[in-house]
């Protein structure tokens, strides 16, 4: 068996970004372009991609766009199939695309769990099917899930999305388990709030659209996400099993660890009647 080491340099290396077009995917794109990887861009913003590709381009950066939705079993099928033939495999995968849901578990409709669980859990379980085998018989490779703060604590109005993103930590650190020993690296990261589309882009149901918009810009402390793309890197070249983004996100799950209990009481009481202010 390999024997797992952290990833130094990622220049030349062959690197796929779902959720590619905007955010921390974009940002990350950015970011190693600067490092001279080989970036494969992946998103269903096609308008998105086509400006990020060229900006990569007269950056000097090979790349590659791919309009795919990651919940697709086919579209996810086809693109590896046309990676694996030009490529011959990755030497990172870095699952990123996520969609978001603010909604009491009552009012989420079983259409939004379709389409959380497929972008937020299936996406990523696609994906690695597909670019684990090549890694494995490589016995070398990367594999980074970006799940949220989300996926560690809850609040009010997250079931849907903690619940995915919940199962999102499972499957990562069952990987860092059973890949250890094939020399493959995985890293886990936990994004507080950064400031990127996923709000605007939201499913909201029961709540006033425009005060959480202004809940999440003015008033809660957010991550700028070229910040959060250089922190994810950094920890990605240092070999870190847990990135966890934010100083508020890293003491709400400081908190829950030390006593669910005292979480409850501190943050998830206090929340709540937050967001019965933005019905």
């Amino acid at each position: 068996m390999g024997k797992e080491q952290p990833m130094q340099d990622v220049r030349g290396k062959t690197v796929l970004v779902t959720g590619a077009a905007s955010g921390i995917g974009r940002e990350l794109s950015l970011a190693l372009a600067r490092e001279k990887a080989v970036i494969l861009l992946v998103d269903i913003d096609e308008a998105g991609l086509a400006d990020l590709a060229g900006i990569l381009a007269g950056m000097g950066a090979e790349n590659r766009s791919y309009v795919v939705d990651v919940s697709d079993r086919e579209q996810v099928g086809a693109m590896a199939a046309r990676v694996l033939e030009e490529f011959g495999g990755l030497d990172v995968l870095i699952n990123n695309a996520g969609v978001f849901v603010w909604a009491d578990f009552a009012d989420t409709t079983l259409e939004d769990w379709d389409w959380l669980m497929g972008v937020n859990l299936w996406g990523p379980i696609l994906t690695t099917n597909a670019f684990l085998p090549g890694m494995i018989e490589r016995k070398s490779g990367h594999i980074v899930n970006i799940a949220s703060s989300g996926g560690l604590v809850t609040m009010p109005t997250l079931s849907g999305y903690s619940t995915t993103k919940f199962g999102l930590v499972g499957l990562t650190e069952t990987l860092q388990h059973e890949l250890h020993p094939h020399g493959i690296q995985v890293t886990l990261v936990c994004p507080g709030n950064v400031r990127t589309p996923i709000v605007d882009n939201m499913r909201v149901r029961g709540y006033n659209r425009e005060k959480l918009t202004k809940m999440s810009y003015g008033l809660m402390p957010r991550m700028a996400p070229g910040k959060a793309a250089a922190t994810i890197l950094r920890g990605m070249k240092k070999g870190r099993s847990m990135i966890i983004l934010t100083p508020l996100a890293r003491f709400m799950y400081l908190v829950k660890r030390l006593s669910p209990n005292l979480y409850r009481v501190m943050l998830g009481k206090p929340m709540q009647k937050v967001y019965e202010r933005m019905r």
